[in-house]
Order: C-alpha cells, then sequence, then structure tokens
C-alpha cells in the first residue's frame, strides 16, 4: 500500500499524495532545473549526442519550455498528478 504523505497542501488539508511521488517529483523538478541553471546549448547537445542544428535546437527549446513549465506547478499537484498517471 503506498503511504500517505504528512504534509500539507496549499489550502491547509493534509496531503493526498503518495511519499514516493512527492521524491520522484522533487528529484526530477529538482534535478530538471539544476540542469536548466548549468546548462548552455552546446552542453546539452553533447549529454544528448545531438549534432547542433536545426533538430536541436527545436530540442533545446522544448527542454527549456519543460524547465519553465515545471515552475508553474507547486510540488503536491505535481505529486498528484504522478499518482494519478500511476494508478492501476
Amino acid at each position: 500500500m503506498t503511504e500517505l504523505g504528512s504534509i500539507y497542501n496549499h489550502n491547509g488539508q493534509p496531503s493526498t499524495a503518495s511519499i514516493q511521488s512527492r521524491q520522484m517529483d522533487e528529484k526530477f523538478a529538482n534535478g530538471i532545473a539544476e540542469f536548466n541553471w548549468k546548462v548552455d546549448y552546446f552542453k546539452f547537445c553533447e549529454l544528448l549526442e545531438l549534432e547542433p542544428g536545426e533538430y536541436a535546437d527545436e530540442q533545446y527549446r522544448y527542454f527549456q519550455q519543460l524547465a519553465e513549465s515545471l515552475t508553474r506547478f507547486n510540488a503536491e499537484s505535481l505529486a498528484k498528478m504522478i499518482d494519478a498517471g500511476v494508478e492501476k
């Protein structure tokens, strides 16, 4: 059974997201944010083994959009989405 967390969401209600999902969200969102902070276009291409060009430009833009989009959700919301996505 999945444990429920003991933190509270923005409405002061107990969290309904699982601890596992909150940990997964934290690791993923923080990892993307850190990578976005540290990387430039050429390092991005190198990591993903892309030749600089139109396709790599597009992929880099998508990555930047992903990094920006993740900042628009709080951790609780992202964790709830993860839980909903992996429900059986």
